[in-house]
């Protein structure tokens, strides 16, 4: 009774400032029966409702259309493995096997035919999914105003790092030969800043590969800003993205871009302190194919040192001069968010599943972890949008998690999928207004994280060095033996 009131007083108040707006969203409120679960678990209504509508059975088909290379659609569509491995990831159940007896009813096909498919799915087709949610999900942030400032303004930041995946279990009989750990391969992400979202992601199966080796398959905007680690400090990639009219802050590498080799123009300039340290900088000529770029070397003196007993930071970038070098020596302390996002995709969202052992099975998994992330993201842009930046920023992902993964089965036996039809139809608009009416029964006080004391410095172990291998190269070998 309380919430149909305080409801009818909000639509009469929206009504006395804009009618339109308040026939809209009297035409787009959910039904009754989803009264309990909006007040019980909000986030849980949002995960779905953004699901629903970013990830439609048509858009799927035509994804696949596009982007798959030898593989079709029979029995087992790219939609019944989304769906399966999205409820993998977002912890409603708890393996590939599990899920797939859930929804045995929507696919036509045996357990191990199921397990044949995801075995043989074209990493293209994970690294198409992921884009595909971050473009929708983008178009939703924006709608509801719940993206964040960008780091500099005027730019697009994105940072771009690797992840390799942990090794599975040893369940493939070339593998139960060795006690190394088997890698079922590696990623390349790029992150968004403001939204949060993984725009892209590069899939590779063989984990042994150098990291660089991925890079010519990532496309850069005009005017976006790429802030990556040391190991993409490459002279082609960062000459490729200038000219590719995109800006770069990367920290120098002292094996691929020495500063005894760089050219100085002109002395180095003192400009001032950072909250880190002392901020020094001095242009730099890099010749590269014939063509003479000029960047700007920003070196940050520390005043406290690294872990690893650095005493200065030297970064690389090509940021316009209007740019203050302090900002530069301070946005690439954001580096590490994307650290902190894989942390949250292994923890929440069963980014790694130990049983899948085929290396295109662990990243198709991998790939859905990741829309998973971003479906989170549009649920935190939601809380952003009502609540505000300081509840946002400060947000439980054990709480989100845990409302996700414990109320969604329960909400899907008392509201079937029928019930969720119709919402691929709405707009970017219309879908962010709806959000934000289930956002406003997020509770503040249950959703924001324990603040902790300082962590106690831990002494590492001295251990040997940990052997791996690469399970893609192991089945090759294995089959080059058959042949």
């Amino acid at each position: 009774m309380i919430f149909v009131l305080r409801t009818l007083e909000r639509k009469l108040l929206i009504f006395k400032e804009d009618p339109l707006l308040a026939y809209q969203e009297t035409r787009m409120s959910l039904a009754p029966e989803f009264t309990p679960f909006i007040q019980g678990a909000p986030c849980t209504v949002m995960t779905r409702l953004a699901a629903e509508w970013m990830l439609d059975d048509q858009a799927l088909a035509q994804l696949f259309d596009t982007h798959a290379v030898d593989q079709y659609q029979r029995e087992i569509t790219l939609s019944n493995l989304v769906n399966v491995m999205l409820d993998v990831a977002c912890g409603t159940r708890r393996s590939p096997r599990a899920a797939y007896l859930a929804r045995k009813e929507e696919i036509a096909a045996s357990l191990s035919a199921f397990y044949g498919k995801l075995n043989r799915t074209e990493p293209v087709l994970g690294q198409a999914l992921v884009a595909h949610s971050a473009e929708r999900g983008g178009e939703l942030i924006h709608a509801l105003g719940g993206a964040r400032a960008e780091p500099v303004r005027g730019f697009q930041s994105f940072i771009l790092d690797g992840n390799m995946l942990a090794g599975t279990d040893h369940r493939l009989e070339p593998l139960r030969g060795t006690r190394a750990a088997a890698l079922p391969g590696k990623s390349l992400a790029l992150y968004e800043c403001a939204t949060g979202l993984v725009k892209k992601a590069i899939l590779w199966e063989d984990a042994h590969s150098q990291e660089r080796a991925l890079l010519p398959d990532l496309t850069f905007e005009a005017g976006w800003h790429v802030i990556a680690d040391r190991n993409f400090c490459v002279t082609w990639f960062l000459a490729n993205l200038e000219s590719s009219g995109a800006y770069f802050t990367v920290r120098q590498h002292r094996g691929s871009m020495p500063l005894e080799s760089l050219e100085t123009v002109g002395k180095r300039r003192r400009c001032g302190r950072c909250e880190t340290g002392v901020v020094y900088e001095q242009t730099i000529r890099v010749v590269h194919q014939g063509k003479e770029f000029l960047w700007r070397m920003i070196t940050l003196k520390l005043d406290q040192p690294t872990r690893d007993g650095e005493i200065q930071i030297v970064l690389i970038s090509n940021l316009p001069a209007r740019v203050r070098a302090q900002t530069i020596a301070m946005i690439y302390r954001l580096r590490w968010s994307i650290e902190g996002h894989f942390q949250r995709l292994t923890d929440w969202l069963h980014c790694e599943v130990p049983t899948l052992a085929y290396p295109r099975a662990a990243l198709f998994a991998f790939a859905m972890s990741l829309v998973a992330g971003n479906l989170l993201a549009i649920v935190i842009a939601g809380i952003r949008a009502v609540h505000g930046d300081d509840l946002a920023d400060n947000l439980s992902y054990c709480v989100l998690a845990d409302e996700a993964g414990g109320a969604y089965r329960g909400m899907m036996l008392a509201l079937p999928p029928e019930r969720w039809e119709g919402f691929q139809a709405y707009t970017p608009k219309q879908m962010a207004r709806l959000l934000r009416q289930v956002a406003r029964h997020t509770d503040a006080v249950q959703l924001r994280k324990t603040v902790r004391g300082p962590k106690k410095p831990r002494r590492t172990p001295n251990c040997k060095k940990i052997r791996h291998v690469s399970t893609h190269r192991v089945l090759q070998k294995q089959l080059t033996k058959s042949c």
